[in-house]
C-alpha cells in the first residue's frame, strides 16, 4: 500500500494517532565501500522510537533511537574500530537520533526530512519512504536514505571507508 493519497501532504487518516516503535521487530541496515570498491553490509539495534500524526495524516513528531554500540558487520575487529573514539565513539554518544520534522511529498515518493544526530552533531537527513502496510493495530513502514558520514564527523580512515552509507529501514509500529 502506497503511504499517500496522490498530490496531498497527509497519509490517510486512519494512520493518524501515535504510535510507539517495537525495536525488536525493526532494524536498520547499512551498505557502505570498503576501500572505496567493496560493498559492507551491517546493521545497528533500534532503542526506541515514537511517531504521532495528526486527525488529518499530517506528521506532528517522529524520533528514534539506534544504539550505536550494537553497530556491526560481522567483522569483530571492524566493528570495535567503528564503535571506538575514531568513528562513533559510543562510550561517549551511545545513541544516535533521527528527529523527523514533517511528511513532504509532490506526489510519490513520500519523504520525511529531519535531523540525525551523531556524536553530538545534528545535519539534514531526507527520508524516502518506500513502502506502508498497514496490519491493524500495527504499521509497518519501509524507508531509506543516503548518508553522508563525513557531515556527521565521522570522517577517520577517508581511503579506506567510503563517504557514504546507503541506510534501509524496517520500522514497525503500534497505536500507542
Amino acid at each position: 500500500m502506497s503511504l499517500t493519497e496522490p498530490h496531498t501532504r497527509t497519509a490517510p487518516a486512519d494512520l493518524g494517532g501515535a504510535w510507539t516503535l517495537e525495536p525488536c521487530a525493526s532494524s536498520v541496515e547499512f551498505t557502505g565501500r570498503h576501500f572505496l570498491l567493496l560493498p559492507v553490509t551491517g546493521s545497528m539495534p533500534v532503542r526506541s522510537g515514537a511517531a504521532e500524526l495528526d486527525g488529518d495524516g499530517r506528521l506532528a513528531h517522529l524520533d528514534v533511537a539506534l544504539d550505536a554500540a550494537g553497530f556491526t558487520t560481522g567483522n569483530p575487529r571492524r566493528d570495535d574500530a567503528v564503535r571506538g573514539p575514531a568513528f562513533l565513539d559510543t562510550e561517549r554518544h551511545p545513541l544516535l537520533r533521527f528527529d523527523g520534522e514533517s511528511l513532504a511529498a509532490a506526489g510519490e515518493p513520500w519523504t520525511v526530512p529531519g535531523q540525525l544526530s551523531v556524536k553530538g552533531r545534528a545535519v539534514p537527513l531526507v527520508l524516502t519512504v518506500d513502502e506502508v502496510v498497514p496490519e491493524g493495530a500495527r504499521t509497518l513502514v519501509r524507508a531509506s536514505a543516503t548518508v553522508d558520514r563525513h557531515a556527521c564527523g565521522v570522517s577517520a580512515m577517508r581511503a579506506m571507508v567510503g563517504p557514504r552509507l546507503r541506510v534501509r529501514v524496517t520500522a514497525v509500529f503500534v497505536r500507542a
